[in-house]
């Protein structure tokens, strides 16, 4: 394992937490096994499959036209024939639709051509669709000619040209997406298109939340040595994001017997708890304490039950983040691990330590493979940091929040001819916000000087 001297790198904590969120998964699914619901596809938006979707028929389920023109039959030239199309659209109308426009449609002869539209019935006997602007007409005496233009192309006449056969994108019974895989906008769109008018899905991810501190104060001037709240009113909603039903909140002070009662009934209440505060290593920091010993008393059983994944990151700010599995009971008689990701009190070391660990984990609960981080250019010379650092940043020459779509101003000359270049913000420091409310992504600033224009890692915002 790739470590600093101060715990795992980022990279590295990304991975473990993926692969602990997984572990956990896979005890879940294993749990709620034979407890699927079926739900519409309208509201099963981020569920998890619990089984495999298949395509119910053939997709596209008839021969169709991918272009306005005509459906030919041999080469050119051809005899006008639509007499078909006329049966085509009453059969379009009716109940069972284009099945039964395929089934109606007489077969295309030989030296015939037949008009078309995109998407409609192609009739037996198609060598191929020809579009309309590459053709002329010709009437006669007793019908009409369809012609080649002179400066078609040839490969409007290739066998199949334009033609979406039945079965292209999924055959009957093609598994469309396995079990546990999360439902997003474009698989719920292939489940409908496939034949499908909901999907069994399993229970949705939970989360608990349980905020420390005695100095926290949640409405009103705090007093000096005591500060406001800045998770109950974000947190929520960050899981929210990223899939999860927030099931609990608890709020408690700073001590220990009570710190592990709440952290024993909150992982029978949900697949995942995420804390705050309490990981530094004072006699105040119960959160930290509680889990290190619930893990040294477990692996000390025959059947550990609790473990730390992380004791600490090799990063700033978030540096006393804990990732650990604690057991659940289960009906078996088994132990069903469940993550608590005890992040810490200042609230930009927590969104920090919250997308690198928290995001990992999440990912790994929910399905979806691991993040692969991006790399965007510096937009300008930065110094070599002690240890990695993540830090909020911005499109370089935007003042504060950039428009979603808006790429961000050039910079200035003689830094980077990028436009796509970013650079930190300003009130980045570990008790700060301000720094995130203007950022529209997170730099990953490495631990050697960086030259303007050079690329480095780069993580998105998840809301």
């Amino acid at each position: 394992m790739r470590k600093s001297a101060r715990g795992p790198r980022w990279d590295e904590a990304m991975r473990l937490a993926y692969d602990t969120g997984a572990e956990a998964a896979r005890a879940r699914s294993s749990a709620l096994a034979g407890s699927s619901a079926a739900v519409p596809l309208a509201d099963a938006f981020g569920r998890t499959l619990a089984e495999d979707l298949r395509a119910l028929f053939d997709v596209p389920h008839y021969d169709s036209s991918a272009m306005d023109g005509y459906a030919v039959s041999g080469p050119p030239p051809w005899t006008l024939d639509d007499t078909g199309p006329r049966d085509h659209a009453a059969a379009q109308a009716a109940p069972d639709g284009p099945q039964r426009a395929a089934g109606t449609l007489p077969e295309l002869e030989p030296g015939r051509a037949r008009t078309v539209v995109t998407g409609g019935v192609v009739p037996a006997g198609t060598s191929g669709v020809v579009r309309r602007e590459y053709t002329h007409s010709e009437s006669g005496e007793d019908d009409v000619r369809i012609v080649m233009r002179p400066d078609a192309p040839e490969s409007e006449l290739e066998p199949g040209r334009h033609v979406r056969r039945s079965g292209r994108e999924a055959a009957r019974g093609d598994v469309l997406a396995s079990a546990g895989r999360p439902l997003t906008p474009p698989l719920l769109a292939m489940a409908g298109i496939s034949g499908h008018d909901d999907v069994p899905v399993l229970p949705p991810v939970t989360a608990a939340l349980l905020l420390t501190g005695d100095e926290v104060r949640t409405s009103g001037t705090p007093a000096a040595g005591e500060v406001r709240d800045a998770f109950e009113v974000q947190l929520p909603h960050v899981l929210r994001a990223a899939g999860i039903e927030v099931v609990a909140v608890r709020r408690i002070g700073d001590d220990r017997a009570v710190t592990r009662d709440a952290l024993a009934e909150l992982v029978d209440l949900a697949d995942v708890i995420v804390t705050t505060g309490g990981t530094g290593r004072s006699d105040a920091d119960h959160v930290r304490a509680v889990l290190q010993e619930e893990a040294r008393e477990s692996s000390s059983s025959s059947q550990p039950s609790s473990r730390l994944v992380i004791d600490e990151l090799g990063m700033r700010p978030g540096h006393p983040t804990l990732l650990a599995l604690r057991g659940r009971d289960v009906p078996a008689g088994t132990s069903r691990p469940v993550p608590v990701l005890a992040l810490p009190g200042n609230p930009l070391a927590a969104l920090a330590a919250m997308r690198i660990v928290g995001s990992a984990v999440l990912r790994g609960l929910r399905g979806p493979d691991p993040e692969v981080p991006l790399t965007v250019p510096a937009a300008q010379d930065l110094p070599a940091e002690k240890v990695d650092r993540l830090v909020p940043a911005r499109p370089a020459g935007s003042a504060g929040p950039v428009p979603p779509g808006d790429p961000g101003t050039p910079p200035a000359p003689g830094t980077c001819d990028h436009e796509d270049a970013w650079l930190p913000v300003e009130h980045v420091a570990s008790n700060m916000m301000r720094g995130l409310t203007m950022g529209r992504g997170w730099l990953v600033l490495p631990t050697r000087p960086v030259r303007a224009g050079e690329r480095i890692a780069f993580l998105p915002l998840e809301w």
